[in-house]
């Protein structure tokens, strides 16, 4: 229907044969198929061998233009697939990305978790390093006050002993200074060895009762002072006796608190080491989840960089396939409106004025 309408148009074209030409001779195609025509026209037989050029030509440029639209709708549906793909490995990235970016806050808190832990141990370790030192101060004044003490007791027994000899002299029928001498060695006994101890005042009572010449000049009373002195003695030696024993278990007890510091920070070493591993894999974990997350919004920017290239390269070739098929259609209703003219307008009139239009 289309067609019997553009042919009847085209005969009312037809006839103002003049005017018609240079509509065509206007147009650059037009132009070549008018300097064609006009050789031809010099041959025998010129419009039947012009009709069947340009009949051809019509064919050629149908076929043409079936072909342009086929290959240019190929193009357009590849270029579809290609939007397609994109979009599909878009939606892929924004998915991959958007999983990856959730896992980041529960491995920064794992990490965080772990490296509290080994800062916590690492303090506590610390603390057990300066209770160490504190226990070790302490038990070195601890057992400088001991061997202080342990010196005045073997003093002081030295001393009773010495004093027991004073003493006896003052038995003997010829005392001589042992008087004087006794109360000079009360003096130095109570300043060097009795001074902070608890027998302190016994001692210092046993020495005046001696001094006492009531005391001393009844060798009963003497021996009897000398009998308490050897009591006095034995008390100090137990007393002696009780503070190394308590020496002993103070040491033992001391190395035990060292060795139970010493395998809590063997412990806490251990576990130190753990965590940090376990730091080290989550740390690296977490930036390999960044790194991916990063990644993915790469591929995400260049696929949409690569959606606008193909956007641009596939528009411009089909409006470039458009433009070729609108050219390609002005070609062909020329082509027509010459057939027409060959086929039904054809005579002398129409033969001149195809010679003397001016192409």
């Amino acid at each position: 229907m289309k067609f019997i309408i553009l042919v009847t148009l085209l005969i009312c074209a037809l006839g103002q044969q003049p005017e018609f030409l240079q509509q065509v001779a206007s147009n650059s195609f037009g132009r070549q198929i008018l300097q064609t025509i006009q050789l031809e026209l010099t041959q025998e037989n010129a419009a039947r061998q012009i009709y069947t050029m340009l009949n051809k030509l019509f064919y050629d440029l149908r076929d043409e233009d079936a072909r342009s639209s086929k290959a240019n709708g190929e193009r357009q549906a590849q270029c579809a697939d290609q939007f397609s793909l994109i979009n599909s490995i878009q939606e892929k990235a924004v998915v991959a990305k958007a999983d990856y970016e959730r896992q980041i806050p529960g491995k920064q808190e794992e990490l965080a978790n772990k490296l509290g832990q080994v800062e916590q141990k690492n303090a506590e370790i610390q603390r057990n390093d300066q209770l160490q030192i504190n226990l070790s101060e302490q038990r070195r004044k601890d057992h400088q006050l001991y061997e202080q003490k342990r010196d005045e007791l073997i003093g002081l027994i030295n001393g009773l002993k010495q004093a027991q000899q004073i003493i006896r002299q003052l038995q003997t029928p010829h005392p001589g200074g042992a008087l004087v001498q006794l109360k000079d060695h009360h003096e130095q006994l109570i300043k060097n060895y009795a001074q902070n101890s608890e027998f302190k005042s016994i001692t210092s009572l046993l020495m005046e009762l001696c001094s006492d010449a009531k005391i001393h000049s009844d060798n009963d009373n003497v021996q009897v002072i000398v009998d308490i002195i050897n009591d006095l003695i034995e008390s100090i030696y137990d007393v002696q006796k009780r503070e190394m024993y308590a020496e002993d278990w103070a040491e033992k007890f001391f190395q035990q608190d060292l060795i139970r510091l010493q395998k809590e920070n063997v412990r806490l070493s251990g576990q130190i080491a753990d965590d940090q591993a376990a730091a080290e894999f989550a740390q690296q974990r977490l930036e390999d989840l960044q790194q991916q997350a990063l990644l993915q919004q790469i591929i995400y920017d260049n696929k949409e960089v690569e959606r606008k290239s193909f956007e641009v390269a596939c528009k411009e070739d089909n409006n470039a396939a458009e433009q070729a098929r609108v050219s390609r259609n002005e070609q062909i209703q020329i082509v027509l409106q010459l057939l027409e003219l060959f086929e039904n307008n054809f005579n002398d009139r129409t033969r001149a004025a195809l010679l003397e239009i001016v192409v």
